[in-house]
């Protein structure tokens, strides 16, 4: 019995669309009901999550108060010329427009709170909708509504949506969705021009950050093959990407990108060294149609020329291999050692699982899952279905294998793992053919393997260590009533831990030396050379570099640093035995503020 037609390309995504816009109707509303308790926290607190988030509004603050459209420099992170961030204007663009928006009718503290909640909550439906688009071109309306649903047990990919968050992560995936939705649509020779819309959604998503380069390049690489392989079938598809990509790419680098900054090269945001990846490849992709056009090469001829222009186009990425190998690679060495090291987004899926093991049940279990679910499908499938479930395949392995690396990335794998998971339920709906109630059971056990939940339940998660007090600690002096009686001190620079900073510069008017960015070379290793070295040294230190005050967490809240420089500042605060240097500020609050002055 065949299964759901997914080789008339004119079929799935038009035919019976009530039931997916219920679906849709109704998986927003659950989301909405899912993400309540964090609305009302975020309207009632105006409390923030994350640091990302943090200083995200800080620098729409300083955009909407008059800093140039091209100047991502937080000013107040290491002044006096502060640290020039690999940020995109791309994601304070939208959020800029809630809080004018919003600012009709409220005043400037509410119209902040509306737009961060209602920011991540239009990307949650978007992110339906893109998921809901991939199942239904992988199995027909039923694969919608099991998209949709997936999406919804997945956690929304594991708290990138949840209210408050207006980092760059949500957009990210759901570009990374529509992208992959554009890429499969444009497999289909009748639906060509929807490979520039692939590289429409990847050129935006470079313009953001780089975190879906993985993804991207071997999204270059999809058309071409398929081109090798199918001939002047895929012609058209790969003019459109190549093109398309190459344009939307060019655009964006000069909306966004400062014109002084052109020809420069960074390895950790869009900047020169892509762009000449990215047209090498664009270019590459309109040479192979133009020869296609030109000789109409047989297969071996195809597969050779493909080979011999990929190898060319691939010259800049071979050239430049440590920039894209480590994004990292500016950094200074000790500053990476102490902070990035520990930072978990930035750890490997082993350092993390071994920290967090029920991040076993929580992702790896369950789109490992929808990972050999989409194997098990290029196998069976024939013609277009097999093309677009093999380029899916090739993505989340992508996907995968930078998760394995920095763990960052399994936010981004989730939703394209799951499409397997939709595939596997309806080959099981199909082959219950006209038995309702068979189908409905089935239909729920398959369903089971490819959620969380299914894993976290069945996963013995043993005991990790974990030091509450601390974090609970930690926590607390992150809140605005914490850094309330900064407010009444005279504006001055602080020298404070990294996750610190962004508090500061969003609840007060004071400046930051370090912040957990790492772009920010100089002040970060100015705040771990004065925290490891001796007291007295570290005062001179400080006074010569302008610090007025000093601000840590009761409990200490220095990380290894009393361990790491057991004779240094640090060790010395964490016992309580502050320099004569620093003299106390009493407050009742949990961080232990000091006036930087003169020793005796």
């Amino acid at each position: 019995m065949p299964v759901i037609d997914v080789r008339e390309p004119a079929a799935p995504g038009r035919a019976q669309p009530v039931a997916f816009l219920l679906i849709l109707v109704i998986g927003m509303s659950a989301c909405l009901a899912m993400s309540w308790p964090g609305v009302t926290e975020i309207w009632r607190s105006g409390s923030y999550r994350d640091t990302d988030d943090v200083m995200r509004m800080v620098q729409v603050r300083d955009w909407m108060a008059g800093q140039g459209w091209y100047d991502l420099r937080a000013l107040r992170l290491d002044p006096p010329t502060g640290t020039l961030m690999h940020w995109s204007r791309l994601v304070d663009l939208p959020i800029a427009g809630l809080i004018r928006l919003f600012g009709l009718f409220a005043e400037q503290e509410t119209a902040e709170r509306l737009a961060r909640i209602v920011f991540p909550l239009v990307l949650q439906g978007l992110l339906l909708v893109g998921t809901g688009l991939c199942g239904r071109l992988l199995a027909g309306e039923f694969g919608g509504i099991v998209a949709v649903l997936l999406t919804i047990a997945s956690g929304m990919s594991y708290a990138q949506f949840v209210p408050g968050r207006i980092d760059h992560h949500a957009p990210q995936i759901v570009l990374l969705v529509f992208m992959v939705y554009a890429c499969l649509c444009g497999l289909d020779p009748q639906r060509p021009r929807m490979a520039a819309l692939a590289g429409l959604c990847a050129a935006l998503s470079l313009a953001i950050a780089i975190e879906n380069l993985p993804f991207i390049l071997l999204l270059m690489a999809v058309f071409p093959v398929a081109w090798a392989l199918q001939g002047a079938r895929m012609r058209g598809a790969m003019v459109w990407m190549g093109a398309g990509f190459a344009a939307s790419l060019l655009l964006a680098y000069g909306l966004f990108q400062s014109p002084t900054l052109w020809t420069t090269s960074a390895c950790d945001a869009l900047s020169a060294v892509h762009i000449r990846a990215a047209l090498s490849g664009g270019v590459a992709m309109c040479v192979l149609a133009a020869f296609d056009r030109w000789r109409k090469p047989g297969p071996s001829g195809r597969i050779v020329a493909t080979g011999l222009v990929g190898l060319v186009a691939a010259l800049p990425l071979i050239l430049d291999r440590q920039c894209f190998i480590d994004p990292f690679s500016g950094m200074d060495p000790l500053v990476r050692q102490l902070w990035l090291a520990h930072v978990r987004e930035a750890r490997s899926i082993a350092q993390t699982l071994a920290e967090q093991p029920q991040g076993w049940g929580l992702w790896v279990m369950s789109w490992t899952m929808g990972t050999i679910a989409m194997a098990i499908a290029v196998f069976m499938e024939r013609g277009l279905a097999r093309a677009r479930l093999l380029a899916l395949l090739g993505l989340t392995l992508a996907g995968c294998a930078t998760a394995l690396y920095m763990i960052r990335s399994v936010s981004s794998v989730a939703p394209l793992a799951l499409l397997g998971g939709v595939w596997a339920v309806a080959r099981v709906r199909d082959a219950c053919g006209k038995r309702e109630l068979l189908a409905v059971a089935a239909i729920f056990l398959a369903l089971t393997p490819f959620t969380p939940i299914t894993w976290i339940l069945a996963v013995p998660i043993p005991d990790a260590p974990a030091d509450e007090g601390a974090e609970g600690s930690a926590a607390a002096c992150l809140k605005a009533e914490a850094l309330a009686p900064l407010r009444s001190l005279p504006p001055g620079l602080i020298l404070a831990m990294p996750d610190l900073g962004p508090y500061v510069l969003i609840y007060t008017d004071h400046s930051v030396i370090a912040g957990p960015y790492h772009r920010n070379n100089h002040g970060n290793r100015l705040m771990f050379d004065a925290f490891m070295a001796p007291p007295q040294k570290a005062g001179e230190m400080l006074r010569g570099a302008g610090l007025r005050y000093m601000a840590i967490c009761q409990g200490s809240h220095l990380g290894e640093l009393p361990r790491t420089a057991p004779d240094g500042l640090a060790a010395a605060l964490a016992k309580g035995e502050p320099p004569d240097w620093a003299r106390p500020i009493d407050t009742s609050s949990p961080l232990r503020l000091f006036e930087i002055v003169d020793g005796r």
